[in-house]
């Protein structure tokens, strides 16, 4: 589970990731990063409507999570994330969403 401090949780935190931060695409996700001045990371995932059903929205948030807790140790601390979830996201593997989270992180020098 992540914990609640590594989560982004204020409209305006997101409002400054978009704005200021660096983003990267992948296939399935966009990741926005910026550096932070906390000596953690805190993670914020999007899934909009056009995904589907709350419940595959869900279920992606929940893929999503669990790659974040799987890789965390191997991410380069003091950043801010934002992951984006693409249309196409719903009907894809977990172990290819994992390889495009890292393939993004790996464009932002984070991975």
């Amino acid at each position: 589970m992540v914990k609640k401090e590594n989560k982004i949780r204020k409209k305006r935190d997101y409002n400054n990731i978009y704005k200021n931060g660096k983003i990267k695409h992948g296939k399935y996700i966009i990741v926005f990063t910026k550096k932070n001045i906390l000596s953690y990371n805190r993670f914020g995932i999007v899934t909009s409507k056009k995904i589907g059903t709350a419940v595959i929205r869900n279920r992606v948030k929940r893929q999503i999570r669990a790659i974040i807790i799987k890789n965390k140790e191997k991410i380069k601390f003091n950043y801010d994330i934002v992951i984006v979830t693409r249309h196409n996201i719903k009907n894809v593997s977990f172990k290819e969403i994992e390889k495009d989270f890292i393939n993004a992180l790996r464009k932002a020098g984070l991975y």
